[in-house]
């Protein structure tokens, strides 16, 4: 049983029985392999807690009432406590502020009562297929080993690939004071960033030095 705890899940917190089945499917069909139904909030409070490892969310905010606060205290409590998961809700009543109300309670997704069933599907899918490459690329930053400034040095770089990132703009990365001709600070990080690439994926994605301009991510391999 406590193995069954740990793992992943899904979950729909929905009070029709019909629409619950259907959205428990639908996460199925997303790739979901445990997928819990709940009809209302209360019942969540066995399955959110710090550090739950909960992948995706869909809710529906009744159309019973002005506003639908016992869904968005869930919705809120959940991204505190599982702040990688997927959230999307959906408002019965077509509020118009409803979708508002949603994404400050924190889901990353709202639709209205009467979206395409497929619309649903599509935006599910593109946000867990968002969070997968958040995730992946997060780990594939543990694995490099790099500190947090290189850690930070080297997003940047990353976002910026094929593209001569000078020191300055590097310092106001970092929030730190403006680079000035003779400051090493940038060439110590880069060579052990560069280091650590070479270490992970060979010649395939370095850094290069351009002499009097900055550095540029090059390579191959995508990150």
């Amino acid at each position: 049983m406590a193995t069954a705890q740990r793992a992943s899940f899904a979950v729909v917190v929905e009070r029709d029985t019909t629409r619950r089945n259907v959205w428990a499917a639908m996460l199925r069909k997303a790739g979901m392999r445990r997928v819990l139904r709940r009809a209302r909030p209360g019942e969540m409070s066995d399955l959110i807690a710090p550090g739950t490892p909960l992948t995706a969310m869909i809710v529906g905010l009744s159309a019973h009432m002005p506003r639908d606060d016992d869904m968005l205290a869930l919705i809120a409590s959940t991204r505190r406590h599982a702040p990688d998961a997927v959230i999307l809700a959906v408002d019965h009543g077509n509020r118009p502020r409803g979708a508002a109300e949603a994404f400050a309670a924190g889901a990353d997704d709202a639709l209205r009562a009467d979206h395409d069933p497929s619309e649903l599907q599509a935006r599910l899918a593109v946000r867990l297929q968002s969070a997968a490459q958040v995730s992946q690329r997060a780990a594939r930053l543990v694995q490099l080993g790099l500190t947090p400034i290189e850690e930070r040095i080297f997003v940047y770089l990353n976002a910026h690939r094929d593209e001569i990132v000078d020191r300055p703009t590097l310092a106001r990365v970092l929030g730190e004071e403006t680079w000035a001709y003779g400051d090493r600070r940038f060439d110590v990080h880069i060579v052990r960033i560069r280091q650590k690439l070479e270490a992970h994926f060979g010649d395939s994605l370095r850094v290069r030095t351009i002499r009097a301009q900055g550095y540029v991510l090059e390579g191959e391999a995508r990150f």
